[in-house]
């Protein structure tokens, strides 16, 4: 390792040092704090532990022990560092048998569904907790958080020193998505239940402002994109409204959802039957080598044809080939919004949704 810090908390990086400077100095590793020694490697000086290391940063070390405490209160009985099986998490609660799960670092959505498999075989109920450096709605997710998400509906974070819930990601990038933040009580973290969904119409209408304005460079290959765009003399910014659909299951496949939302179009333009949608993603998420799983692609599709569904009953209009400039197609962009947002009202069984 090439960090450490000294006796009053300060960092230092080995590469900034010399050897003889370091050999004046105590120091401690910033994750476990307990002693380092320097050792000269054959190109870099770097630190070395005096004793074993768990790993833990100070962030995951503090929470694991206040949750502890709290949950103590509540007259829990709580177990730090608790194995059961291949699992050992991070606190385990009675009664419920219910794990905790305290992820400061990166982790892969495989390792993530590993777990998830073995606490559901083992009859194990765990509750993730993430970290997150920046507040607001739009999240940018690590790769087990897209996962979370697809499976469980929510992820809770460390945010600002405390623990909040978003819920309902509307995905607008690969990692980036747009979310709900909901109050989380201990009862909700414990018990975790269905809230209402709000559809945030006029974020969403800005999120595709910007990308209908934004240089555009796309990831999937030139035949699924930049050929037909320009075989069809279309651009981002003149495509129709709805290749810009918050499709939430989308979170779960690691691509741009417009990207595949605009391949779609270009292929199957407005005939969106479920055999169609079928054949074009999966040969095209073969061919562009991205992991997908069944269930996932079902519910899209699912989802996908019933948007499209409410939108042309709705407003048909919408889908009239008619070739609109840029303002056109803004216009008809908060058109849309407005009418997800009547969607997500009449999917979840509420009249009116405030923002």
């Amino acid at each position: 390792m090439f960090e450490a810090i000294d006796e009053h908390g300060n960092r230092i990086n080995s590469q900034l040092e010399t050897a003889h400077s370091l050999a004046q100095k105590i120091l401690y590793c910033p994750y476990c704090r307990t002693r380092l020694r320097v050792r000269q490697g054959k190109r870099r000086l770097h630190f070395v532990h005096l004793t074993s290391c768990t790993g833990e940063s100070t962030d995951h070390v503090f929470w694991k022990t206040y949750l502890a405490a709290y949950f103590r209160k509540l007259h829990f009985e709580v177990e730090l560092e608790a194995v059961r099986g291949k699992r050992r998490f991070d606190l385990l609660l009675q009664p419920g048998a219910i794990g905790i799960e305290i992820q400061r670092s990166k982790m892969s959505a495989d390792e993530w569904k590993r777990r998830a498999l073995l606490d559901q075989q083992s009859g194990y109920e765990v509750r993730w907790i993430g970290f997150r450096d920046t507040e607001g709605p739009i999240f940018q997710m690590d790769a087990w958080m897209k996962q979370a998400f697809s499976e469980d509906g929510y992820v809770d974070v460390v945010e600002k020193g405390r623990i909040v819930r978003y819920t309902y990601p509307l995905p607008f990038a690969r990692r980036v998505a747009f979310c709900q933040r909901v109050p989380l009580t201990v009862d909700d973290f414990l018990s975790p239940c269905p809230i209402p969904r709000k559809f945030p119409e006029r974020q969403w209408a800005t999120l595709v402002k910007n990308y209908r304005l934004r240089p555009f460079f796309s990831s999937l290959p030139s035949h699924y994109l930049r050929h037909p765009l320009y075989q069809s003399r279309l651009h981002v910014s003149t495509v129709p409204s709805w290749c810009y659909l918050p499709l939430s299951s989308l979170i779960s496949i690691p691509t741009h959802p417009f990207e595949l939302q605009l391949a779609v179009f270009l292929r199957l333009k407005d005939d969106y039957s479920e055999q169609r949608l079928t054949t074009f993603l999966t040969s095209c998420l073969t061919e562009c080598h991205i992991a997908y799983e069944w269930s996932c692609l079902h519910e899209l599709i699912r989802e996908w044809q019933a948007m499209i569904d409410f939108i042309k009953r709705t407003l048909p209009e919408l889908f009239k080939q008619d070739s609109l400039d840029l303002a056109g197609r803004l216009q008809e962009d908060q058109k849309l919004a407005g009418a997800l947002r009547l969607f997500v009202e009449r999917e979840t069984g509420i009249n009116e949704v405030k923002e």
